[in-house]
């Protein structure tokens, strides 16, 4: 895991905002549905901050809806950055991530495009479910990626990925599907 997140402040910030109990989940609601939607880039930004604010309570802007989605990332350590670095000196780095585009705007502004940063010093190419319209651990999004970037010979994915690919994740049921 790159990004440190923590869900429940998310959670806190809509419920600050006034969401309703029953729709302060990540596993079901209305809400829950629509942050998976917004993830999977089925939807811009503005509109996903405006139907969260609509449920809130009246007055709630699209800006604090952001501003609250935005809780969930806590801080990308420096030694993370680092050593994505140093390894992207030596090999191809791509990141695949399950993400929407406020939580990407957010890493490029305060880590990956900050400080002197440039995302390119981290990573060959950058792979997000809300771009690819899939998420992991559909095996599709992996195979559009392995494919991409040459890490598969022949067709399929299954089972002949070059040798010299290393995939990491942190979801058990991720590490299945690769």
């Amino acid at each position: 895991v790159i990004l440190d997140i923590n869900m429940q402040k998310a959670l806190d910030g809509f419920a600050a905002l006034g969401l309703p109990q029953s729709e302060l989940r990540f596993d079901k609601g209305e809400t829950a549905d629509l942050m998976h939607r917004y993830q999977l880039g089925h939807f811009a930004t503005d509109e996903f901050c405006r139907l969260v604010a609509a449920k809130c309570n009246p007055g709630t802007t699209p800006e604090q809806v952001a501003l609250a989605w935005n809780n969930i990332c806590i801080g990308i350590p420096e030694r993370k950055l680092n050593a994505i670095k140093a390894l992207k000196q030596r090999a191809n780095v791509y990141l695949l991530s399950n993400t929407n585009d406020l939580h990407w705007q957010y890493c490029l502004d305060h880590w990956f495009n900050a400080g002197g940063n440039r995302c390119e010093d981290f990573f060959n190419q950058v792979f997000l479910s809300q771009d690819l319209h899939l998420e992991k651990p559909s095996a599709k999004i992996f195979e559009y990626v392995t494919k991409t970037i040459g890490a598969v010979r022949g067709t399929e994915v299954s089972g002949d990925i070059t040798s010299d690919t290393i995939f990491l994740d942190d979801n058990i049921d991720t590490q299945k599907c690769s």
